[in-house]
């Protein structure tokens, strides 16, 4: 059983020729394209079990591939890891989501994501964690409002450049997404460098991204 081999899969991509692979992928292993129709999947050999190497490693050389495809052309990511029995089991999940993958990566063309991520400022939460428990659910209440004005910000400034927005709550605070066409990221970009944050809010802009959090199929 040791010697098994499990297939990992790192996205799904429109059938593409001039794409150019990466070396390698995962714990070195290398990549190759599974085809679908008119979808592509990339994907590498992966050991039944969890190798020495750390996790963290693994996500980022799992990153690595993603990115390098993403430079070429808009894909589906999957999450890491996400693990199937064989290059024919990935290939029928594929063929049973093709309309939907196929709807997507078209809506998507030439997208990008933009990650936005709006917390409070350290000293202001712990000020709160002393105060009693009306005064420290009205503190949170505030900063809330105060972090949800700054996204607020964030999407008027973007304007028409950003096609759309996704916002979850976190612990820590806000995370929004935008979504992006390539030719205005630039643009996007110098507009939201010219705003000028709150000093007890600290706001982080990166990518680009592929549009994940725009796809709207999900892939188990």
């Amino acid at each position: 059983m040791t010697n098994e081999k499990l297939v990992l899969a790192y996205c799904i991509a429109g059938n593409i020729s001039e794409v150019k692979l990466p070396r390698s992928g995962v714990e070195g292993a290398a990549v190759r394209w599974i085809a679908s129709g008119v979808l592509r999947c990339l994907a590498s050999d992966f050991g039944r079990r969890m190798p020495d190497a750390p996790v963290p490693e693994m996500v980022k050389e799992f990153s690595q591939v993603l990115q390098s495809i993403f430079e070429q052309t808009v894909i589906i990511p999957f999450r890491f890891p996400t693990i199937v029995e064989s290059d024919e089991v990935l290939h029928g999940f594929i063929e049973a989501r093709s309309a939907e993958y196929g709807e997507a990566l078209r809506r998507l063309h030439n997208k990008v994501q933009m990650d936005v991520r709006i917390t409070a400022g350290r000293a202001e939460r712990s000020q709160s964690r002393a105060q009693s428990g009306k005064d420290y659910l009205e503190t949170r209440r505030a900063e809330q409002q105060q972090l949800q004005s700054v996204l607020a910000e964030f999407r008027r400034v973007s304007g028409s450049l950003a096609e759309a927005w996704v916002k979850r709550d976190t612990p820590s605070g806000i995370r929004a997404f935008a979504l992006v066409d390539r030719g205005v990221l630039e643009d996007l970009l110098k507009e939201l460098g010219r705003l000028h944050m709150p000093p007890e809010v600290s706001a982080r802009i990166t990518g680009p991204w592929p549009p994940s959090e725009f796809v709207e199929t999900a892939h188990e």
